[in-house]
């Protein structure tokens, strides 16, 4: 069973060795940016991923060290079983393989701006796509006003821009790409290692003659399944993203003309209703500072008039008993 638990060892310490010799590798290429995008992932996060695996079985190397010149033999047939991620070459043959998340977004001036709300998601469905999103609402000056988010297939993207700027005025448009490529292929290349090394503790679990060892086998299998979870639904968001592209449209009402004559006609015309309300708010008005007076009055007055009730009682005393001294 030692020779078991030594094989675990030394298979996570050949798969951080190939991941850091990737890393290497991937670090005298080219960079990737937005003027000159790499093609190809970068590895070095698998080697990082493969290395914390190994770190998580500490336990265990602590136990097989001592027989490591043993299983050197093993474990070289071991390494060569191990499935590395071979990322494509940066050359304009494999241009598609690029991962880009774009994005668009419009305001369109519309003159029946819920007609134009209709006309849109009809368009999102038109071109593979679907609503992701739908309000309308009324805004402070009686207008009507929507808003529209839909996703459409990545290679749609431009045709559903040229159809939306037919949807009325646009006001303004703004579309944003962002190229997540190395990304993408860096979670593909941690997931290839964590794999693999999954796949070696199954094997070792299944070799497990004790009951402790295959706990200790199984507890270290589950924290490597559980980063894989993580990686694969970080992938699969990353895919999502980069297959459909999302556009969100703001429509706004056109503005209505209102002439000079218009705006002095409403200026000067009298409206008794007007001036009732007018009048009604400054007698509230008026009601609610002499209510604030009296409460003033109430708090502040009661102890000034308790304090000269004191003086006025002393000073009378005082006043009686002078009295009956030159009385006597």
């Amino acid at each position: 069973m030692k020779r078991v638990l030594l094989l675990v060892t030394l298979i996570v310490t050949l798969v951080a060795s190939v991941g850091c010799s990737a890393s290497r590798s991937a670090s005298m290429s080219a960079p990737m940016s937005a003027e000159s995008p790499m093609m190809g992932a970068p590895a070095d996060a698998g080697a990082a991923d493969a290395a914390a695996s190994g770190g998580a079985v500490n336990n265990l190397q602590v136990a097989a060290m001592p027989q490591a010149e043993a299983a050197a033999d093993d474990a070289a047939v071991a390494e060569s079983s191990v499935p590395t991620q071979e990322l494509p070459p940066t050359t304009s043959a494999n241009l598609g393989n690029r991962k880009i998340i774009r994005n668009g977004y419009l305001r369109i001036e519309a003159d029946a701006v819920i007609q134009a709300l209709n006309e849109a998601t009809r368009l999102s469905t038109q071109v593979g796509g679907y609503v992701v999103s739908s309000r309308s609402w009324t805004g402070a000056d009686d207008l009507p006003y929507a808003s529209l988010s839909f996703a459409v297939p990545v290679e749609r993207f431009e045709h559903a821009l040229e159809q939306t700027r037919l949807l009325g005025e646009v006001q303004d448009e703004n579309v944003s790409s962002q190229d997540v490529t190395g990304q993408f292929y860096d979670l593909e290349s941690r997931i290839t290692n964590l794999e693999a090394t999954a796949e070696r503790l199954r094997s070792f679990l299944n070799d497990a003659k004790k009951v402790d060892e295959a706990l200790d086998v199984n507890r270290e299998l589950s924290n490597i399944e559980g980063q894989l979870e993580v990686l694969k639904g970080q992938r699969n968001a990353l895919s999502q993203q980069t297959s459909f592209s999302t556009v969100t449209i703001d429509f706004v009402p056109v503005p209505p003309v209102v002439t000079t004559g218009e705006v002095l006609e409403k200026a000067h015309v009298w409206s008794p209703l007007a001036t009732f309300n007018d009048a009604l708010a400054v007698l509230l008005g008026l009601a609610r500072v002499g209510a604030d007076l009296l409460i003033w009055l109430i708090v502040i007055g009661t102890p000034a008039l308790i304090a000269l009730l004191i003086l006025w009682l002393i000073a009378r005393r005082l006043f009686g008993m002078r009295r009956a001294v030159g009385v006597s």
